[in-house]
């Protein structure tokens, strides 16, 4: 596993640390109920890199892309998404900053979905719907339409993490 901060100032190093503290009991919590996690890259970025790191994954598969334009809003707690070689998970600092249960429920939320993408098949679905949101290949309605309630429900399980917050609070 990988762990990087990106351009973080002194102001968000409260986050960064407990980042760092909470990331191997968040990803053993996670492993336990969810499914193995793969390869696995974290950062804390503040909102202005959240894009500009999705998009750095993202190149290499999909070449020069802007996901500007069907991420959803950068200012989010954390954003996972899959990179050449695995999964990269991105807490965002200025979201989290002072919120220790945040950042808690944002690493079991997230860690979630790095073990969601690492099910049997989810990668390739996982490309298939970036290339479609990029418009490099289209989807069909229902295959559209599957892959939303998909998502939904991978959704409805990473929320469902967060309520192991305080387990992860205790185990720091």
């Amino acid at each position: 596993m990988l762990f990087t901060a990106r351009r973080i100032g002194r102001q968000h190093a409260a986050t960064t640390a407990r980042v760092e503290a909470a990331l191997e009991p968040a990803k053993r919590i996670v492993e336990a109920r969810a499914g193995r996690i793969g390869q696995l890259e974290v950062a804390v970025a503040n909102t202005a890199d959240v894009l500009d790191l999705v998009a750095d994954a993202h190149r290499p598969l999909f070449g020069r892309q802007d996901p500007r334009g069907w991420v959803d809003e950068p200012d989010n707690y954390g954003i996972t998404t899959i990179t050449q070689s695995g999964v990269l998970v991105i807490v965002n600092a200025e979201a989290c900053e002072g919120r220790t249960s945040e950042i808690d429920k944002t690493l079991l939320h997230e860690l979630t979905h790095a073990a969601q993408y690492g099910r049997r098949g989810v990668r390739d679905l996982l490309i298939a719907d970036i290339a479609h949101n990029y418009g490099i290949r289209s989807l069909s309605n229902s295959a559209a339409r599957a892959s939303n309630r998909r998502v939904a429900a991978e959704e409805r399980e990473a929320t469902r993490m967060e309520r192991h917050h305080r387990l992860l609070a205790k185990s720091i």
